[in-house]
């Protein structure tokens, strides 16, 4: 007579399907470019970046943004300081260069990083996690300072 359940033992990690890896990674790309355009591109942006982690946890990447969000708050504290001093012009060049950092945090990551699963489209979902970032970074720094231009407008 055999057991209705299996035996509790070791569990063997189930490979994740390529085509499936192949399509998320291509699709993650399409929604990085669509989301690179500022403003616009809000939506797709998420899109890129939740693909890019779904895709990271099938593959079996290490977890962790590397401070990339972190360097993204120190940019808004300073964007913020910067337009309290009336320094709009450097706020600009700030999200230009957080998009900069960023993507230098992100090459760091994907070079020490290596997937436990082969995934032959990786470096497409990479390339969409940073466009994604960078339209959401150049969102922000445009939306900050069309806050700060309608606050200085209203104050006189």
């Amino acid at each position: 007579m055999t057991p209705a359940l299996p035996l509790p033992g070791p569990s063997v990690p189930v490979p994740a399907d390529r085509v499936r890896l192949i399509r998320r990674s291509t699709r993650c790309f399409v929604f990085g470019i669509l989301g690179a355009v500022p403003l616009l591109g809000i939506g797709p942006a998420c899109l890129a970046l939740l693909l890019h982690r779904q895709v990271g946890e099938e593959t079996g990447e290490p977890k962790g943004p590397g401070g990339i969000y972190s360097s993204a708050a120190v940019f808004y504290i300073l964007a913020v300081m910067l337009l309290y001093l009336g320094q709009a012009g450097f706020v600009l060049a700030l999200g230009f260069l957080l998009s900069a950092v960023q993507a230098y945090l992100l090459r760091r990551q994907y070079l020490r990083t290596e997937p436990l699963d082969w995934n032959p489209a990786r470096h497409l979902t990479w390339w969409g996690a940073w466009l994604a970032l960078a339209g959401l970074n150049l969102s922000g720094t445009l939306i900050l300072l069309a806050i700060w231009a309608v606050v200085r407008n209203l104050s006189g």
